[in-house]
């Protein structure tokens, strides 16, 4: 059970990382500041390593599923760091994507 709780922290981790790579990369696109270049970067990098470990704990399937929760995050943090508009499909498509992901875990 243990092991497991970890898995699923580091699931997180991952989906966490892998979603702020990817909003700093569009925050470096648009400023032009090294620092957010270097710090998606870092945490492309990072990323693979983690991911592997965990699915080693969880599953390939199970994983790399779950990593599709990453498309909500990323338009959260998008819509909250940028100001970017999430229309009302963008909306259903990501709750539909989450009802996969609940009811593949269950």
């Amino acid at each position: 059970m243990g092991t497991t709780l970890v898995a699923y922290a580091s699931l997180l981790l991952v989906l966490s990382c892998t979603a702020t790579a990817q909003i700093a990369f569009k925050a470096w696109h648009l400023s032009g500041r090294h620092g957010t270049l270097a710090l998606a970067i870092l945490l492309f990098v990072c990323i693979p390593p983690v991911t592997i470990l965990t699915a080693r704990e969880l599953g390939i399937g199970k994983v790399y599923v779950l990593m599709s929760l990453s498309y909500a995050l990323v338009a959260f943090m998008g819509w909250k760091r940028f100001g970017e508009p999430v229309s009302r499909r963008q909306v259903q498509g990501l709750a539909l994507i989450t009802l996969g992901c609940l009811i593949y875990t269950l």
